[in-house]
């Protein structure tokens, strides 16, 4: 788990040296998650997601752009006080994610962008009734699109808003939903919704 997050901040470090000849960003900001097909809906799951987006330009409205991303994704079910005791249930899955993009920077204000991602899960673990428990049946990498856009305060920052979904179901494919899914897949799909900032790095 050190070695990971050691490889992540190394991955960071390079990428702001790169940011010399192609135009970088940091981002920090907060998941609002959910697992698709696990029977617990909304978006209620908050987590963490920091990275750096690398990117160039293609012409003048057009940018390519990979990220390094740390991504706390998963599933909180809420106990609602007004109703019978009932179990608690916490899914905390986080990943390294890269996410490679496109970008529609036509706007003055706002930068429209998509594009699919690649996910490595360093950490699945199950919390139930405050006992938490290893979760061996997620898959290690994740296929991921994301859909978002950027509006820009000023030549330097951002607010970012992102939507993030399972492009395969991220357990055993034989599992079956005890949830709606989208286009009623089989299998469990990470949800989220991501707000959070960005900052322009100079070259």
């Amino acid at each position: 788990m050190k070695n990971v997050f050691l490889l992540f901040w190394l991955l960071i470090l390079s990428s702001t040296v790169l940011a010399q000849s192609f135009g970088a960003q940091l981002a920090l900001g907060a998941n609002f998650s959910q697992v698709d097909g696990d029977q617990l809906g909304g978006y209620n799951k908050l987590g963490a997601n920091v990275g750096v987006q690398i990117n160039r330009e293609i012409n003048d409205i057009w940018q390519a752009a990979f990220e390094i991303r740390y991504s706390m994704k998963g599933a909180k079910k809420v106990i609602d006080p007004d109703a019978p005791p009932t179990f608690s249930l916490k899914l905390n899955y986080q990943y390294i994610e890269v996410p490679l993009l496109v970008k529609y920077t036509r706007f003055d204000k706002v930068t429209v962008y998509g594009g699919p991602s690649v996910g490595m899960n360093i950490v699945s673990k199950r919390e139930e009734n405050g006992i938490e428990s290893e979760v061996d049946e997620l898959d290690f990498l994740e296929f991921g699109l994301n859909l978002g856009g950027t509006y820009h305060l000023t030549e330097k920052i951002g607010i970012d808003l992102r939507h993030s979904y399972s492009f395969l179901s991220v357990t055993d494919n034989s599992v079956v939903s005890l949830g709606p899914t989208w286009f009623n897949r089989t299998g469990w799909f990470n949800r989220l919704f991501t707000a959070g900032i960005v900052y322009k790095l100079d070259r």
